[in-house]
């Protein structure tokens, strides 16, 4: 039995036409300049195939090492990736003898489960409706694809022992989990896998040390007795063996897989040194929260200030835009799967646009911050501290828990609501509202940002009035809104247009 990965369809993609289908490791590279975008049957699973085909293309190319190797790659059009897996195809076979892709065959039926039984080891079934005698089965494309996500994707959970011991083993969370994983969307698929590969120069420590041989572990194997480990470089990263796996097919289906926990990292060692592609604030990955608005932490992912680092990838992005390889527009891919230890919450995928001066002016990515530290300070409207709107409100009405009562109106729920677009709009017109002096200092912000808090102020007094129309003690309301006026002319920064930062640029 065999099902090669290198010539059977299992990826899903899109195409110019928005027409979804399946192609092989090979068709994949040989077509991405038509195809729009991979589109599995979760986010998470589509996060763990482009970092899997991340990690085959470091492989295969040694780099970028820097801006010319970049191009050389974007010119080689992924001609060495399939003459690659031409060569070593017998490693992409999913049933292989004696190496089966991303499988350690020491794994024996007795440690199989059901597959539907993946989605239920955890504290939560929320994402599956199978039930145990239902003959629930999936097919090798979907087992392929499952393989790539448990060992990129997984929540920490009760796995079961590698042999030969005996009893449950906590399996550790993979560093994509309570995370916001950015990938670059280009226009075409080349392009989108060629902006996230990140620049790979071991000389030089880039992005992470070398040491050791640093190769994919589907070249290494997928055997021996899980230990804590450090990665050998970036490409053994990318590729790192978090679980133990093995398929048992059956009439041409999967219907049970062994899973135990595999390798996990040294506690003293911080992911934060390979992983290039997650913003991390204070040691600790910015998380993407299914309750919050994404462009809150849009900073995040274009600043590197204080205790905030931006994802390793766009400092190297940063490089290509000084270069003038890349437009003058990045479309930002954000993924994030919640998890509450072993219990999965929920994932997420949030998109957003921006111009690429952001990433090549730090002080203008700082205004962005001031932009969202203004409407994070105004969301005190909402908040039930004495002297607050609420409480006022609550205190006339007797209501005895002030914070119960503005929980229930969602006044503040209606005002970042009210901000999605407009922040949106501020992206761009911010880098546009410039002065430039006889100096040649460029100012930015000396009218944006003073129009900006007036928009979020707005939008506070809009939503608070919306969410307390119910209120029919007009006394109550009206005390409320006095409260609320008080209080935002107390957050109020600006009173007329002034220029908010300086940001040096020398002319040409």
């Amino acid at each position: 039995m065999s099902f090669n990965l290198t010539q059977e369809p299992w990826i899903p993609v899109v195409n110019e036409n928005f027409e979804r289908r399946e192609v092989s490791l090979i068709t994949f590279f040989e077509t991405w300049e038509t195809q729009r975008e991979i589109l599995a049957e979760n986010p998470p699973t589509t996060l763990a195939l482009h970092r899997f085909l991340l990690a085959l293309m470091h492989r295969v190319y040694q780099g970028p090492r820097n801006i010319d190797h970049w191009l050389e790659i974007r010119e080689d059009n992924g001609q060495q990736v399939i003459a690659y897996l031409q060569e070593r195809a017998d490693r992409f076979d999913l049933f292989h003898p004696e190496y089966p892709f991303m499988q350690d065959k020491a794994l024996t039926p007795d440690k199989a489960v059901s597959v539907f039984a993946l989605h239920t080891m955890s504290t939560s079934k929320v994402f599956s409706h199978e039930h145990e005698w239902s003959g629930y089965s999936i097919s090798f494309q979907e087992a392929a694809r499952l393989l790539i996500r448990l060992n990129a994707v997984d929540v920490s959970s009760l796995r079961s022992s590698y042999p030969p011991k005996k009893g449950p083993s906590t399996a550790s969370s993979t560093p994509t989990i309570n995370s916001a994983n950015l990938l670059i969307q280009g226009s075409t698929l080349q392009e989108t896998m060629l902006l996230n590969l990140m620049q790979y120069n071991p000389a030089g420590e880039i992005p992470s040390r070398v040491s050791g041989q640093d190769t994919a572990n589907w070249e290494i194997g997928y055997t021996g007795i899980p230990k804590k480990e450090i990665p050998k470089g970036y490409i053994n990263y990318l590729s790192f063996p978090w679980r133990r796996l093995c398929l048992f097919a059956e009439n041409g289906r999967i219907k049970q897989l062994a899973i135990t926990m595999g390798h996990s990292f040294p506690e003293e060692i911080k992911v934060e040194q390979w992983e290039c592609h997650i913003p991390y604030r204070d040691g600790k990955p910015v998380r993407i929260s299914l309750d919050r608005q994404l462009w809150r932490d849009a900073h995040c992912f274009l600043l590197t200030a204080d205790k905030n680092h931006r994802p390793q990838i766009i400092d190297w992005l940063a490089e290509l835009v000084l270069d003038g390889v890349i437009e003058d527009t990045l479309c930002f891919r954000v993924f994030g799967m919640s998890a509450d230890k072993a219990k999965p919450l929920g994932w997420s995928v949030e998109n957003f646009s921006t111009p690429t001066i952001y990433i090549t002016h730090e002080d203008l990515a700082g205004l962005l911050k001031q932009a969202t530290v203004i409407a994070e300070e105004n969301k005190q409207a909402f908040r039930a501290f004495r002297g607050s709107p609420y409480y006022v409100l609550a205190e006339v009405l007797k209501y005895g828990d002030a914070g119960s009562l503005a929980h229930s109106l969602g006044g503040a729920a209606r005002y970042w609501a009210l901000l999605d677009r407009e922040f949106t709009e501020l992206l761009y017109k911010l880098p546009k509202d410039k002065e430039t002096d006889e100096n040649e200092i460029t100012r930015y912000g000396g009218t944006c940002l003073p129009a900006w808090e007036k928009t979020v102020q707005n939008a506070a007094r809009e939503a608070f009035t919306e969410s307390i129309e119910s209120i029919r003690d007009y006394r109550a309301r009206a005390l409320a809104l006095r409260a609320l006026n008080l209080l935002l002319h107390k957050l109020r920064k600006f009173s007329t247009p002034q220029v908010i930062q300086e940001i040096t640029h020398v002319h040409s």
